[in-house]
């Protein structure tokens, strides 16, 4: 029951319109919005349509919605508007089939798997800066899109993938991306049935991106009749497609079924692409924009550069592995978060019905003063072992609980590596005038970031003192 002091319901957002409620903030600037809502209450209503749904501001709420309480909260509606795109999926899936997939793809995301996958990221990391030029200016968002979805293709399909599967994965991807998006903030329900123009774009990009996966299903199951004692019959290690295609449920013995397979790949490529993409672009801009960090950050890679770029130099770059943190926190990429009510609850003081719907956003909780402060300032420092511990909740750039993204360790590592490979080599500096500003699709990321390539030249000085 709420106490004396409360009201009975939460405060509502400010803003609210007749028949779409706040959609159109959402849709215009999503995170600010969000943001603005810590100053009214732990728990606001805003309206997606005529029905309110609840803000979580506060990392204790929302860590009772991911682990404490997660028995009596599912996906949101919004995860049932991207059903239609990633099918059964983890990213969708609940219940008994999720922990089953999530048991079954658990071995290819071992840190053992994932240490194979470094040779491939630094290979493709190392091509994509050997093709820049000093002076250069470089659209870095496009850059991190491209380089990231040739990191997920290649340990996706490395045993399978053709010239022309990966033409067609690399064209569809982005429209199936902004489609979905699209469609999530969609109140009614109906613009997405229009034949638009954009609808059409969006139906024939994610009927080429099944075919392409069904594909490489095909041509991977051709493939697999060779040993599986950790490698592919070739002697190379087995990419992602080749480990799932071995697994088999412990209960059961059984494998993945060809749809079961198509869902989680899809899922895999749409996670693995924007999310990397979008918080390596960012980390980009805030290494431009803190030239201490850069420098510091240069003359750690500079120090390891005797060794190889693969697991054992990974390890040794404590100062890197706290910029990639410090840019997840700061500029987290990941976009918002619905979990639906399964029965009555009470959160914050106040009870909730069966069926309503939670919203947060982890950026607006790495922001929050309380937990951070100076929460806008860079400072990898703030990672250090020796500074007071992070509340609960309060930083969740891969989600938390039975529904921790799969994929966080190879995020990370795909980070670290390809920031060790770029700026080991050169510098990215922003180019005046340039205005950066953050865009939410199914990710957030900078749009106009460009940078001029400036190469690496002398070894790193001391690095000047930071804010």
């Amino acid at each position: 029951m709420p106490t004396a002091s409360r009201p009975p319901a939460p405060p509502v957002a400010p803003g609210r319109l007749p028949l779409i409620g706040h959609a159109l903030e959402l849709w215009r600037r999503p995170l600010e919005f969000l943001g603005s809502l810590t100053a009214y209450d732990r728990i606001v209503a805003a309206h997606l349509g005529p029905k309110p749904s609840y803000v979580l501001t506060s990392p204790e709420l929302v860590h009772r919605v991911l682990v404490t309480d997660a028995a009596s909260f599912a996906k949101g509606r919004s995860f049932d508007k991207l059903r239609p795109y990633l099918g059964n999926g983890l990213a969708t899936s609940q219940g008994p089939l999720h922990l089953r997939q999530r048991r079954l793809m658990q071995p290819a995301f071992h840190h053992r798997q994932i240490a194979h996958y470094v040779d491939t990221m630094a290979r493709l990391a190392a091509e994509r800066a050997d093709s820049w030029r000093p002076g250069q200016v470089v659209d870095v968002t496009r850059q991190m899109l491209e380089l990231s979805l040739s990191v997920v293709t290649s340990t996706l399909f490395s045993t399978s993938l053709d010239a022309s599967a990966a033409a067609e994965i690399r064209h569809a991807l982005p429209v199936v991306l902004r489609g979905m998006y699209t469609r999530v903030l969609d109140p009614t329900d109906l613009w997405h049935r229009l034949p638009t123009p954009g609808n059409r774009r969006l139906a024939d990009a994610h009927a080429r991106l099944r075919r392409a996966i069904d594909h490489l299903i095909h041509t991977g199951r051709a493939g697999s009749a060779g040993p599986t004692g950790g490698t592919d019959g070739t002697g190379e290690r087995p990419d992602l497609l080749s480990t799932l295609l071995q697994a088999r449920d412990a209960d059961s013995g059984e494998a993945m079924t060809d749809r079961q397979l198509h869902d989680e790949l899809i899922t895999l490529l749409v996670a693995g692409t924007e999310t990397a993409a979008g918080g390596l672009a960012w980390l980009f801009h805030e290494l431009g924009r803190h030239p201490h960090v850069d420098q510091r950050l240069h003359r750690e890679l500079h120090d390891h550069a005797a060794l190889p770029l693969g697991p054992e130099r990974l390890a040794r770059l404590e100062y890197t592995r706290r910029v990639v943190d410090e840019a997840l926190r700061v500029r987290n990429p990941g976009g918002i978060t619905i979990r639906r009510a399964t029965t009555d609850v009470e959160l914050g003081g106040y009870r909730f019905p069966r069926g309503t719907e939670f919203i947060f956003s982890a950026l607006v909780l790495h922001r929050n003063p309380r937990y951070f402060p100076h929460p806008l300032r860079f400072d990898p420092d703030r990672w250090l072992p020796d500074r007071p511990p992070v509340p609960r909740g309060a930083f969740l750039p891969f989600g938390a609980g039975s529904h921790l993204c799969i994929g966080e360790s190879f995020a990370r590592t795909e980070m670290t590596t390809v920031v060790a490979a770029v700026a080991g080599r050169w510098r990215l500096a922003p180019v005046p005038g340039a205005r950066v500003r953050g865009v939410m699709t199914s990710t957030n990321h900078p749009e106009n970031l460009l940078m001029t390539v400036e190469p690496r030249t002398d070894p790193p000085g001391n690095h000047p003192a930071g804010p």
